[in-house]
């Protein structure tokens, strides 16, 4: 853990107010608690068996998150960009460990809070209830837009829809991992790209 910025602190309860406006009082009950996690390319955030046991927003740089398969290959669920929550929600109220793998896709700045000081907040303050309410919300419509595109839209579709909403991240990550998460081979990745006149993605 790295010590928090004053900016960090400034930058994240502004993006925690878009959930809910919170007074100062509910605001100090988890501020003090922030610290910062620094990830170099390629480190964890998260480990899949590990206990999930913080939550975290994105300040600077790149997660994947990925499930990893019995026979070692791995399925790329999400990425994260600059204010996205990083980890999984869905294990911190299950209270179970983590499904999936976090990995730093490039040098990494998040902003993190131990899970059990939400949930104190969220028992103690209707601020912090709105503010959980809201996050679930948002987590749950990116579910559903993802299934959509998963079981609705053919490659193509999917490949034009994540263009336009990641599509300054495809320069930085291997090939392999854009194809995992449109759910199609770095194969067909590479005649989509052909198709659309498209120069060589990042090999990997």
């Amino acid at each position: 853990m790295a010590p928090i910025t004053a900016g960090e602190r400034d930058w994240w309860r502004v993006r925690v107010g878009r959930l809910a406006p919170l007074t100062a009082r509910e605001l100090a009950a988890v501020v003090p608690h922030l610290a910062v996690r620094r990830l170099a390319a390629g480190e964890r955030y998260l480990t899949a068996g590990a206990p999930a046991a913080a939550v975290g927003l994105v300040r600077l740089g790149l997660l994947r998150e990925a499930f990893v398969l019995a026979d070692g290959r791995e399925r790329t669920r999400a990425f994260a960009v600059p204010g996205d929550f990083a980890g999984s929600l869905s294990d911190l109220l299950r209270g179970g460990p983590a499904r999936c793998d976090v990995i730093a896709c490039a040098a990494s700045r998040i902003v993190t809070v131990p899970w059990a000081v939400i949930e104190r907040a969220v028992a103690d303050h209707a601020g912090w209830q709105a503010a959980l309410a809201a996050t679930t919300r948002e987590l749950y419509l990116l579910k559903a837009e993802r299934e959509y595109e998963l079981l609705a839209l053919d490659a193509a579709a999917r490949y034009a829809r994540f263009r336009e909403r990641l599509g300054h991240v495809e320069s930085r990550v291997a090939q392999r991992h854009v194809a995992s998460y449109l759910g199609i081979t770095p194969e067909h990745l590479s005649r989509l790209r052909r198709r659309l006149g498209l120069g060589r993605a990042r090999p990997g």
